[in-house]
């Protein structure tokens, strides 16, 4: 049997995937299986801020299918790349190995029973007339092909709740969040000072570094991410553009999120929905 290789895409991520590079997308072909699952297990490994802040993934193209990757806490989250709609599977490395390598769905089809038919039974009046009797006046089981992969309910219901609350996060925007980008009381700051606050503020900043906690990320640039860590799944990242002022003599960045001002009482320090956000880098 030829052995598997793979086309892999990094994006934002090293050549062996064990650290975070902002704006780079590395392509590598014919990568072994060894060496896939190297690149997996070192993936899950990396610093859950820079995660969270920078977004990293692993694209692979293999036989005819393309999937993507992404990482949370030590697990690898499997999406189907040509299909946006289905949400991912949480998986372990050596799962996401047999997905790729084709082995889970060789030892799914392996599970179906067989059902062996002769040439005589296949042409016997009985099978090709559902309602005939047999003598015992019973009537024969149906040959039936091996059934289509099960749909997970929990994955369709998961899906519906994300449109759902995808829609009501567009219709808050659009009638209450974009109100929060010039908020009364709110002045703007000279185009010059707006940049050199951006590059002095730019940073990550967290409330806490376990599950559930929150994080805001500044670029030189004047985009805003704002993310929750979790415990499992991929760290969850709105993205912004940030407007920076004053609210009388205190600092502040604007953003059509809801939540109100980020308020900026020094470089260190940042308060948005009434919690602290300390600088980490």
């Amino acid at each position: 049997m030829k052995p598997t290789t793979y086309h892999v895409t990094l994006i934002n991520l090293s050549a062996d995937a064990q650290s975070v590079v902002e704006d780079t997308k590395l392509d590598r072909r014919g990568v072994a299986d060894d060496e896939m699952r190297r690149l997996l297990e070192t993936f899950c490994t990396i610093d859950p801020v820079a995660n969270a802040t920078t977004e990293p993934e692993v694209r692979v193209l293999v036989r005819a299918e393309s999937y993507l990757i992404r990482t949370g806490q030590n697990k690898l989250l499997l999406y189907d790349a040509r299909n946006h709609e289905a949400p991912g599977e949480i998986l372990t490395v050596d799962q996401v190995m047999a997905e790729l390598d084709g082995s889970a769905l060789a030892a799914w089809a392996a599970s179906i029973p067989e059902q062996t038919v002769t040439p005589e039974e296949a042409s016997s009046p009985i099978l090709s007339s559902p309602t005939a009797p047999t003598d015992n006046d019973s009537f024969p089981v149906p040959v039936l092909r091996p059934p289509d992969p099960p749909q997970s309910v929990p994955r369709l219901i998961a899906l519906l709740a994300l449109v759902i609350g995808l829609a009501g996060t567009i219709f808050y925007l659009r009638f209450a969040g974009l109100d929060n980008a010039t908020p009364a009381g709110f002045n703007r700051v000279a185009a010059t000072e707006a940049a050199e606050l951006q590059e002095s503020f730019a940073g990550t900043y967290l409330t806490g570094p376990q599950p559930g906690q929150h994080g805001i990320a500044l670029t030189a640039g004047g985009e805003v991410r704002i993310f929750e860590l979790r415990a499992v799944e991929a760290p969850r990242v709105i993205h912004a553009t940030g407007t920076w002022g004053r609210i009388g003599p205190a600092l502040a960045v604007a953003t059509d999120q809801p939540g109100g001002l980020i308020t900026a009482p020094n470089p260190e320090t940042l308060v948005y929905c009434g919690e602290t956000y300390r600088r980490i880098h």
